[in-house]
């Protein structure tokens, strides 16, 4: 069964990504906040990581550069999601090397899973 880490500091959004995830036949590991979200990364070894940019304990982009240089997780890819609005988050988060898609909140739920399923059936 292929992992899918969701790091997420608002719970609700985090939960309900993780009965998507599992409805698709996903394990969803959840984490929320930085901090945490890269230590689960490193004992889970996910097949995909759902990111969260704005979170306590640092930042997505933090995170995602943290993971990048972890060699478990260096080639895991990203989903980031935020509900930033800030110019050039767009841009900043599909520069990193693992980011696979990019989600502004509130996002299409179907969309999403289904850049999840792509990604993982690749």
């Amino acid at each position: 069964m292929q992992k899918v880490l969701v790091i997420e500091d608002e719970k609700t959004i985090a939960q309900a990504l993780a009965i998507r995830l599992k409805a698709r036949g996903y394990q969803a590991i959840m984490s929320h906040d930085a901090i945490m979200g890269i230590s689960a990364a490193v004992k889970e070894n996910p097949d995909l990581v759902i990111l969260d940019i704005s979170m306590p304990c640092g930042n997505g982009f933090q995170v995602a550069e943290r993971l990048g240089a972890l060699s478990g997780t260096c080639t895991t890819p990203i989903i980031f999601i935020t509900a930033s609005k800030a110019l050039n988050t767009r841009e900043k988060a599909l520069s990193h090397i693992n980011a696979v898609g990019f989600f502004e909140k509130p996002y299409d739920v179907e969309n999403l899973m289904s850049k999840v399923d792509t990604t993982l059936q690749a």
